[in-house]
């Protein structure tokens, strides 16, 4: 298996390295499955090499899941080489089961950028995303996962929104272990809400390490949600950043659920938000929220701290 030295780009320089000593050194294959590339100049034939590679995103996914459909996934996870390129216009409906998409072959903050608004219509299983940029001039989610998927996670990604301002950053139906971990959320304006989870279950899933900045909302979870068990939202830093308004974001983190119960642990977050953590009126619902939070930090307005376990 050849690996390009463009693959590192992007990762920090470290990734090229551990892929050849994998593949050569060790004699295995880093992932089992099969490897698909995508780039403007490929012939757009297999998809199997840069020579060979897809023109779009799409193209490559649904080989992707044509493959594992055949294998019944029996020959483990495939994976999507992005290269940078000019970027790529689509607003993806489908994407790939048990793969990873990587994006590749450009520096950090230049990473394969894609335009538009993908609204997921079928149910995602072990889809993965690295080092992507999405981006989006509609007023409307910039990625949605439908309801009944299973293992979705996005790392180190940029999310993207410019006038008119999307509403939503990521649209999450009800899943499990999903997992948005060290991605930028950002945009001029920035979106309505970064995060939303619709549910009713959005379990053993995890909220990591974001910037999040958006004009009303950082994270919102909806009324009806009452299957967070195992959620964590842990070390994000939300407020809004928009370059034409110094107003504060409205929610930093929003329940709307009306129950009292709590199954997340929020920990360790900076919020500056007008109204920092919220729950909608419910028996116990304060109580349950205050104690599910350990060690956030709120600014109200300028370098100062509040009660870590303020509850609105």
């Amino acid at each position: 298996m050849e690996i390009k030295k463009t693959i590192e780009q992007g990762f920090g320089g470290g990734l090229y390295d551990i892929l050849v000593a994998l593949n050569n050194g060790m004699g295995v294959l880093p992932v089992s499955g099969r490897t698909y590339y995508v780039n403007k100049t490929g012939n757009g034939t297999t998809g199997l090499s840069w020579e060979t590679a897809f023109a779009t995103i799409a193209a490559a996914i649904s080989a992707s899941n044509t493959y594992q459909a055949l294998t019944e996934n029996a020959n483990g996870r495939n994976r999507i080489f992005v290269d940078g390129g000019s970027g790529y216009t689509e607003g993806l409906t489908v994407l790939p089961n048990e793969c990873d998409i990587i994006g590749v072959g450009s520096t950090y903050g230049r990473e394969p950028r894609i335009t538009g608004n993908h609204a997921v219509t079928t149910k995602v299983t072990g889809c993965h995303i690295y080092n992507m940029y999405f981006y989006s001039a509609a007023a409307a989610a910039i990625l949605s996962i439908p309801s009944n998927s299973n293992g979705f996670e996005i790392h180190n990604c940029r999310i993207q929104s410019s006038a008119p301002a999307a509403t939503i950053g990521i649209q999450f139906g009800s899943l499990q272990y999903a997992w948005v971990d060290n991605c930028n959320f950002s945009g001029n304006p920035p979106m309505v809400t970064g995060i939303q989870i619709d549910g009713p279950v959005f379990a053993m899933s995890k909220i990591t390490n974001n910037i999040i900045s958006a004009t009303t909302t950082g994270i919102s979870v909806a009324n009806g949600v009452t299957g967070d068990y195992g959620l964590v939202i842990r070390g994000n830093a939300i407020a809004r950043m928009d370059p034409n308004s110094v107003a504060q974001m409205t929610y930093g983190i929003r329940y709307l659920d009306t129950n009292s119960r709590i199954h997340c642990f929020i920990c360790e977050n900076f919020i500056s938000a007008v109204t920092y953590i919220s729950h909608a009126s419910g028996a116990g619902a304060a109580t349950a929220l205050a104690n599910a939070m350990v060690g956030n930090r709120y600014a109200a307005a300028g370098d100062h701290y509040i009660d870590e376990h303020a509850v609105a």
